[in-house]
């Protein structure tokens, strides 16, 4: 059944729709295309950082993800299935490339990604990823997904729970009045209130 897996999501529950997983792959790939650093730990960091950015700001991941800790950082448990499920259907391609003294895995979309699966929101949370971490190279964003206390505070192969998006290893600040604003709005979102 296309786009149909039995994964488990960031939440717990089963997450019978792969379908905005397998089209943020695509997405990501493909706006991607020319970034000469962008491979396999980039997607995962890319991906990682738009769920829990997605998480703090709207209430809820975009793809449903649940994200492991690894040694390199967050990954998506579900990646390894749905990219070979992607690659199988001629959706993305993986080249490997000689990336200086290591081999890049370069993922590679060969078709559109379906963008009428995402809300505006989504998207432009996806873009501000990319557009940040566009710079940066595997080691990079390797090492600054291990300044996030998601990771810190898990082991290896444990899950990262999404609540830990709101947690942060800089000193406390006051919330602006707009940070408190978008608090509330999630919140009231989510029928927290």
């Amino acid at each position: 059944m296309e786009g149909k897996l039995p994964l488990v999501s960031g939440g717990g529950e089963i997450m019978e729709n792969t379908t905005k997983f397998r089209e943020a792959i695509v997405y990501i790939a493909s706006k991607c295309g020319d970034d000469k650093r962008f491979g396999a730990t980039k997607l995962n960091k890319i991906l990682y950082y738009s769920d829990f950015y997605a998480y703090r700001s709207l209430g809820r991941s975009i793809t449903g993800a649940e994200y492991q800790h690894l040694s390199e950082g967050p990954a998506p448990r579900e990646l390894l299935d749905v990219r070979a499920d992607l690659i199988g259907d001629g959706s993305i391609e993986i080249q490997k490339r000689s990336y200086f003294n290591s081999v890049q895995h370069r993922i590679v979309a060969m078709r559109d990604a379906d963008v009428g699966v995402f809300h505006d929101d989504e998207l432009a949370i996806l873009d501000e990823v990319i557009e940040i971490l566009w710079d940066m190279n595997a080691r990079q964003v390797s090492d600054m997904s291990h300044n996030e206390v998601g990771w810190q505070v898990t082991n290896e192969y444990e899950t990262i729970p999404y609540r830990t998006a709101w947690l942060s290893t800089q000193p406390l600040q006051p919330l602006t009045p707009e940070q408190i604003e978008q608090g509330k709005e999630v919140a009231k979102r989510n029928g927290l209130t």
